[in-house]
Order: structure tokens, then sequence, then C-alpha cells
């Protein structure tokens, strides 16, 4: 069953709330399917990489506590962060 249809007619409710959070001045809009999430944020007084931050840690929150495996590969932010590290020395 989707998530539409367990919703039923109140499916309707879930776009008035996106709307409203769309019209706020702060706003945090978070959709996962159990293999990417994507988020929306703005304001809260903080930068963008603050959000992008906080955004980072609720998915991994998020797949921790309903135990979905990440879209990247493990190893690959070290690795890529290695080669910054190795780029840098050089």
């Amino acid at each position: 069953m989707t998530l539409r249809n367990a919703r039923g007619g109140d499916v309707q409710d879930v776009f008035k709330e996106v709307d409203d959070l769309l019209d706020s001045d702060d706003a945090l809009i978070l959709l996962f399917d159990g293999r990417r999430m994507v988020s929306y944020t703005h304001g809260f007084a903080a930068s963008p990489s603050q959000l992008e931050l906080l955004s980072v840690e609720i998915e991994r929150s998020v797949r921790n506590a309903v135990g979905a495996q990440s879209t990247t590969k493990k190893g690959d932010r070290r690795k890529r962060e290695e080669g910054n590290d190795h780029k840098k020395a050089a």
C-alpha cells in the first residue's frame, strides 16, 4: 500500500501543510522514501552550511531508526577526504 492510499482523503491536508510551510519564514521539509532523503530548509537564523549539516544529521538519525542503508557507498566520503588531504600536502 502506498502512502497516498494509506492517507486516503487526507492527502489534500498534506498538500495544505506543505503550502503553509512554503509561506513561512522558518521551515524544514523532509521527504524520505527509504532510499534517499530530500530536504528543503530555510531560516532558523542559521547559515546555509548549518542547515545542510542539520539535514545530514536528520538523515543519519532517520536511517539509524529505520535501519535503511545510505544511497552512497561506505567509504566514498572518506576516500574523497583522503584524496583532498593528499592534494593539499603535494
